[in-house]
């Protein structure tokens, strides 16, 4: 392990970013899910997206969690996904 602290390389593998390409990817593509056993709300996503939303290509709904939350949450979840570039599943 090539673990330094104060480091961001903890591994001395490639990062995730190694060797691929700008989005829209066609390949390489990363999901993220939720929300799903864990509350994902909107505030929580936008932290996430903030920091890694260039690593993220797909938002995926798990579970059909879509279906019991306020239309209104979807959409803003939906619509901040489309701000970072990414698009969102449903599921399936």
């Amino acid at each position: 392990m090539d673990w330094q602290f104060g480091s961001f390389q903890s591994y001395s593998f490639p990062s995730a970013s190694y060797d691929r390409p700008e989005k829209p990817r066609q390949h390489g593509l990363t999901e993220i899910r939720g929300p799903y056993f864990s509350v994902m709300g909107p505030t929580y996503l936008e932290d996430i997206l903030e920091s890694q939303g260039n690593f993220v290509d797909v938002l995926k709904f798990s579970g059909g969690t879509f279906s019991l939350m306020p239309k209104e949450k979807v959409k803003r979840i939906t619509a901040l996904a489309h701000k970072h570039g990414i698009s969102v599943n449903s599921g399936g």
